[in-house]
């Protein structure tokens, strides 16, 4: 199952991190922010010598953050990222703010590549925003919209489709989704059953030839995130299945996502979708990055 092979489940090694964690600069900065404390927050964790996989695990929890991102200094930058309970290969939020932060430290030049479990991801930084272009989406399968709908507390029929631009994400079209009250348990249970990390419930609130505004949440229990601020691989996978739905201009679909206002945590993702031959072969995902904080993590003796 998609889910199983690309995510690392740590939860047993994170009960015993090592005694010792090298000093790190920590950056926390929000990403796809409309100003501060908006958007989705992430640290940025600058490893100049290595942390142990452990200690890594259980930073986001520590942190009460989604996620959390190291990386280690190279040419290409390597990073890792971990939620809560897991290790992932790749998203959205994480690496357009592990970009922003890497160039602002001079890690990296305005255009660059970093080096995600997932695969290489160019990025690109333009002032306040940053920019990644993730895998080439992939339409993975079809699932019963019902049960979908069902896990949430609305209806649905027939299937909705499983896209793939980092993660595999269910996009449910629905009628309101600040009106949606998410089952977790069921969530998780349809998750690990289909083999997706996520559900994006969405519906479009403006959309011209080659342009859509949609309004999102999105529920990633299967890898530890009850519901997410605001998603960067989720936007892509939603432009990739509008685009595949037959949306689009001149081989370009403009999409603007709104989300997490149901979290007191309004963010914008703005993605550039390409098409060939009716089908979207590209992505381009981004947003604002606004910086909160800044400081060392010592060398801190944790309980083994």
């Amino acid at each position: 199952m998609v889910v199983a092979e690309e995510i690392t489940d740590r939860e047993t090694t994170a009960m015993h991190p090592s005694t010792h964690t090298p000093s790190a600069e920590i950056h926390w900065v929000d990403v796809f922010a409309t100003g501060p404390l908006t958007g989705n927050p992430l640290a940025v964790i600058l490893c100049e010598a290595p942390w142990d996989d452990a200690h890594m695990q259980a930073m986001p929890a520590e942190l009460g953050l989604p996620e959390t991102v190291f990386a280690e200094r190279s040419p290409e930058p390597a990073l890792r990222i971990f939620t809560p309970t897991v290790e992932i290969p790749m998203a959205g939020h994480p690496l357009v703010g592990a970009a922003w932060v890497l160039h602002h430290q001079a890690w990296i030049a305005d255009r660059a590549v970093l080096r995600a479990p997932g695969g290489h991801v160019a990025v690109a930084i333009r002032g306040s925003d940053a920019f990644v272009v993730p895998p080439a989406p992939r339409h993975i399968a079809d699932v019963d919209a019902s049960e979908i709908a069902a896990a949430l507390g609305t209806t649905g029929r027939g299937t909705t489709p499983v896209w793939h631009a980092g993660l595999a994400q269910v996009m449910l079209a629905v009628d309101d989704p600040r009106a949606l009250r998410p089952d977790h348990d069921a969530l998780m249970a349809l998750g690990i059953r289909d083999g997706w990390a996520g559900v994006s419930a969405y519906r479009v609130v403006d959309s011209s030839p080659g342009r859509i505004t949609a309004e999102l949440r999105h529920f990633a229990v299967p890898i530890g995130i009850a519901e997410d601020p605001v998603t960067g691989s989720a936007a892509g996978a939603l432009g990739a299945a509008l685009a595949y739905a037959g949306h689009g201009e001149s081989g370009l679909l403009h999409l603007e996502v709104r989300q997490g206002h149901s979290m007191g945590r309004p963010g914008e993702v703005r993605v550039i979708v390409t098409i060939t031959d009716d089908m979207p072969v590209a992505l381009e995902v981004g947003g604002t990055v606004v910086p909160i904080m800044s400081g060392v993590i010592g060398r801190t003796a944790v309980a083994g």
